[in-house]
């Protein structure tokens, strides 16, 4: 058999049938945000693609928050790159997703943000913000994925290893799998694995049963917490902001919040603690905690609307990064994508569209590779995909990951490192300053929402903005 192939392109939901591949059967395990993007990449180049999904399948009607993925319950938002790059493989899901009620507004114009100098800039910045609740995206896309042909999807099955090519195994990278409620295990063989079960990834213990080196991971934990519910809110006409934010910033503002509007008069507010501040999830002590922060839309959030169910918390936040990318050996059939590459602090919203990217560098590799076995007639084109895909989804992880972590070691108790110290006193002087420089603000609005570097924040222009702006004054009300 051979699958037509090259891979989704902007504004292109079907495969173009100029290049065969000739590669049959994919398996992509974690039937998540991630995993549906993989899935919906590979239907461009494989004849089957099943998704091996652990949870049980979704209850239709109202969407529901799977139990594999517990930071769902907190405030999500689709970040401009990200939403960019989603819409790229599945065009019209914006407008979807507002018909649903998900908001889609102007970042800056949209959003409130309090910083511990003031109020940021409500001019309009130029690109969207995304707002959404995960449940509803994931059933969005899960629709859209289970409607292409070569998809299928099978829920409830436990992933219990991962048979790669070596001296135990000589075949083709397959996947051990058995019901949760029994025992038969089954043999799912496979051209190509791609791994995206998330933060729970059992990868590094896989690799290493079937004689691959340890991978290292890196650990950065900021302690932060989350707690958060759902309020119905009936629509207030003068309300212009469908999101607000109060930043925790190191080393003195250990708390925070953000609220997002996830439906016409749904609200998801979501409390945030760092370096071990732990929001409460009883009645009377989150209502304390949000009356505590000098924001006041929290507090009104609560007053104004009815919870929707109880309180939900998750400590499962601290940044953790395996390193394929340095492993002297790694299976060439082999793809590990999203939160099982590297798991980011949620709290900065960045996870998703780096996933978005690492599918989108899935595309472009599988489309190369095609090219390849199109010209050559050979099926051997995936036997250096692996590696290269490490390689190149660590490249575009440095960034985001150099945010995160600089944020983050800055609430630990031991002293950090230098480098650690400097980008630490130079976002604090940032962020203080944002307030009263609206390009300033344009340009951290820009890193934030990935559509520049970091790097861009450290330019000599930037520096030079940040270096002849006046002492920053006291907050006031607004």
């Amino acid at each position: 058999m051979t699958a037509q192939a090259s891979g989704p392109r902007s504004g292109d939901s079907e495969r173009d049938p100029g290049i065969a591949a000739g590669w049959d059967k994919a398996v992509v395990l974690g039937g998540g945000y991630a995993g549906l993007l993989a899935a919906r990449v590979l239907t461009g180049y494989f004849q089957q693609v099943t998704v091996i999904e652990r949870d049980p399948p979704p209850v239709p009607g109202e969407p529901a928050t799977r139990p594999g993925v517990p930071q769902a319950r907190h405030p999500h938002a689709l970040l401009a790159r990200g939403a960019e790059l989603v819409e790229e493989l599945f065009p019209g899901l914006r407008d979807e997703l507002i018909a649903r009620g998900c908001p889609v507004e102007d970042f800056a114009a949209a959003t409130r943000i309090l910083f511990p100098t003031g109020w940021a800039p409500r001019t309009p910045v130029g690109f969207d913000v995304q707002l959404t609740a995960r449940a509803v995206l994931e059933d969005v896309l899960r629709k859209r994925v289970t409607a292409l042909a070569p998809v299928a999807i099978r829920y409830g099955l436990h992933a219990e290893n991962l048979l790669l090519p070596g001296p135990a195994h000589l075949g083709p990278p397959a996947v051990v799998v058995r019901p949760r409620e029994g025992d038969v295990q089954e043999v799912i063989e496979a051209d190509l694995v791609v791994e995206a079960t998330g933060r729970g990834t059992r990868l590094p213990r896989w690799l290493a049963d079937a004689g691959y080196p340890v991978p290292d991971s890196v650990v950065v934990d900021g302690k932060v917490t989350y707690a958060s519910r759902i309020y119905t809110l009936r629509p207030d006409a003068t309300q212009d902001w469908v999101a607000s934010y109060q930043p925790t910033l190191a080393p003195r503002s250990p708390r925070g919040a953000v609220a997002a509007r996830i439906g016409p008069d749904l609200w998801q507010l979501g409390l945030i603690g760092a370096a071990g501040h732990t929001p409460p999830t009883d009645e009377e002590g989150f209502r304390a905690y949000a009356a505590a922060l000098d924001n006041p839309d929290f507090t009104h959030i609560i007053e104004n609307g009815t919870p929707h169910g109880p309180v939900h918390q998750t400590h499962a936040t601290a940044n953790r990064w395996h390193r394929y990318d340095r492993m002297p050996r790694w299976p060439e059939r082999l793809i590990a994508l999203g939160d099982s590459i590297c798991a980011l602090n949620p709290v900065y919203g960045q996870g998703m569209t780096v996933a978005a990217q690492q599918a989108k560098l899935l595309d472009a590799l599988l489309a190369q590779q095609a090219q390849t076995t199109h010209t050559t007639g050979t099926r051997s084109a995936l036997d250096r995909l692996g590696p290269t895909f490490q390689r190149r989804a660590a490249a575009l992880t440095r960034g985001p990951w150099l945010l995160n972590t600089s944020a983050d070691r800055a609430w630990q108790p031991h002293a950090a490192p230098l480098g650690t110290r400097i980008a630490t006193r130079y976002l604090t002087a940032l962020t203080a300053r944002l307030p009263h420089h609206p390009a300033l603000f344009l340009r951290f609005a820009r890193s934030m929402h990935m559509l520049d570097a970091p790097t861009t924040l450290a330019t000599p222009r930037a520096l030079a903005q940040l270096a002849s702006l006046p002492t920053v004054p006291r907050r006031q009300a607004e």
